[in-house]
């Protein structure tokens, strides 16, 4: 059973169906424009971008997305003290902090060719990112 079908069972399971919307979209093509959404509606981004292992900056285009229209964005990144230093360096330009920071140990099937190994394990951080100034 892949994330997204769990996640709308639990939604389902929880009534929670009237408030939280999953959506699985190619990045590329996925539009919501905030000015249509009413002042009250806040909305939550939860994503796992690329690491930028294979395509170095691949995440950039994530979190610049999610940045367009959420309040939060929990994003999963690799956990390592250069990529924290890019996101801190990088959500400055787009009037983000970090706002928590929690360590995780991810486990990944292979799923991709240059997988080599059947599972991995594999140290993230996810982080909790919200608009400078918003309590």
């Amino acid at each position: 059973m892949n994330a997204l079908r769990i996640l709308k069972k639990n939604v389902n399971g929880l009534g929670l169906e009237a408030i939280i919307l999953p959506i699985c979209s190619d990045i590329n093509h996925f539009e919501i424009v905030r000015q249509l959404f009413p002042k009250e509606l806040h909305i939550t981004t939860i994503e796992n971008p690329p690491f930028g292992v294979q395509k170095k900056t691949a995440d950039r285009f994530f979190l610049q997305k999610a940045f367009s229209f959420s309040d939060v964005v929990y994003s999963i990144h690799l956990a390592n003290q250069k990529v924290h230093q890019f996101l801190t360096s990088f959500i400055k330009k787009f009037n983000w902090v970090i706002d928590y920071v929690f360590p995780f140990q991810l486990k990944l099937d292979r799923t991709y060719e240059f997988h080599k190994q059947k599972t991995k394990s594999v140290d993230v951080n996810i982080y909790r990112f919200k608009r400078k100034g918003d309590g």
